[in-house]
């Protein structure tokens, strides 16, 4: 009886562990990238707004360190993977460039284009690259086509992708 009882505390605690972990792969997954957003942001909230949302962790870029004075990047300490572009400090397009982050239908960096083409089908508009037109840009347009997620190809796999307010999304280089 008594090995019961001091076995009790190391289950518990293991059971604890166990409950932590699957927490912390629950939060990864909040961050799956939408058309219209990322986890728990929206496009179209306001610098403020998306601050308080991640626990006012979120540090607007130096004016030095912003593509133009209007247009800048962020990244999350709670997805250090994404970026996030706001336009006149309005939340307007999200970037990965990394592995590990996924879209709504599971596509990654490094993923084939050919899983890209099965998971969204007859959505999915194709064009050459303006970069290199033996690559592609993958394009999804929303239902209501005011947002879009948009895959760029290098060498038959996803390189990066990224979704937000249709404008944005069209541009290639980011703050434009």
């Amino acid at each position: 009886m008594k090995r019961l009882y001091t076995a009790a505390p190391l289950l518990l605690l293991l059971l604890l562990l166990l409950l932590l972990s699957m927490a912390g792969s629950a939060l990864a997954e909040d961050w799956t990238v939408r058309a219209d957003g990322v986890g728990p942001l929206r496009v179209g909230m306001d610098f403020d707004t998306v601050n308080r949302v991640l626990d006012d962790h979120l540090q607007r870029a130096p004016l030095a360190l912003q593509g133009s004075r209007a247009c800048f990047y962020v990244s999350p300490a709670a997805e250090p993977r994404v970026g996030l572009m706001f336009v006149k400090d309005v939340l307007q397009r999200v970037d990965v460039q990394e592995t590990g982050v996924a879209s709504d239908r599971g596509i990654r960096v490094g993923d084939p284009v050919a899983d890209v083409a099965q998971r969204y089908g007859d959505a999915l508009h194709t064009a050459p690259s303006v970069e290199n037109p033996a690559e592609k840009y993958l394009t999804v347009p929303s239902a209501d086509s005011r947002h879009a997620i948009r895959f760029e190809t290098r060498q038959g796999t996803v390189a990066t992708f990224y979704a937000g307010a249709w404008e944005q999304v069209q541009y290639v280089e980011g703050c434009q």
